[in-house]
C-alpha cells in the first residue's frame, strides 16, 4: 500500500470518527482535543490531515449528510409520490435514536448558520438544497411545487418531537 495511500484511508478514519462524535457529542463538546480522543490520536496529529478545525467539522459534516441524503433516497418512494406520501415516509425514518441524534446536530448547525458561522452557514445551505431537489425528484409532477413545504413540514415535525422528549 502506498504511503499516499495509507494517509487517504487515515484521513477517511479520522473524518468517520469525527462525524461519529459530532453526532454523539454535538457541536458544543466539538473541540480539536475531544475529537482527537474520540479519534484515538493527538490533536497536533488531527492538524497534520486537516488544516484547520473547521476543515475537520466541514468533511464530517458533509459525511453526515451524504449518509442524511442515502437514507432520505432509501426512504422515499422512488417517484410519482404525492407531497403527504414524501413527508410520511420520511417522517417513518426520523424516529430511531441515531436519526434523532443527527437532527439535534441538524438543528445545532441551522443555529450556526443562521448566525452566518461559518463551516455551518455554507454546509447547511448545501444540504438544504439538496434536500429540497431530493425531494423534489421523487414528487409527482403536480406535487413537485411542494418540495420545500415537505422538507419544512418534516423538521418541524422532528423539532417538536424532539423539545417534548418523544
Amino acid at each position: 500500500m502506498t504511503s499516499r495511500r495509507k494517509s487517504d484511508l487515515r484521513r477517511a478514519e479520522i473524518i468517520e470518527a469525527a462525524a461519529a462524535h459530532l453526532i454523539e457529542h454535538g457541536l458544543h463538546d466539538s473541540g480539536l482535543r475531544a475529537m482527537a480522543r474520540t479519534v484515538g490520536i493527538s490533536d497536533r496529529m488531527i492538524m497534520y490531515y486537516f488544516e484547520t478545525k473547521e476543515a475537520l467539522v466541514s468533511e464530517a459534516l458533509l459525511l453526515i449528510s451524504e449518509r442524511l441524503a442515502a437514507g432520505m433516497d432509501a426512504a422515499l418512494p422512488k417517484s410519482n409520490a404525492t407531497a403527504r406520501q414524501a413527508l410520511t415516509a420520511l417522517s417513518a425514518t426520523l424516529q430511531s435514536a441515531e436519526a434523532q441524534a443527527v437532527m439535534r446536530l441538524w438543528f445545532e448547525i441551522i443555529g450556526l448558520a443562521m448566525r452566518g458561522q461559518e463551516p455551518y452557514a455554507q454546509t447547511a445551505a448545501m444540504i438544504l438544497e439538496r434536500s429540497e431537489a431530493q425531494i423534489r425528484g421523487k414528487l409527482r409532477a403536480d406535487h413537485k411545487h411542494r418540495a420545500r413545504e415537505v422538507l419544512s413540514a418534516l423538521e418541524g415535525e422532528v423539532m417538536v418531537s424532539l423539545l417534548r422528549g418523544i
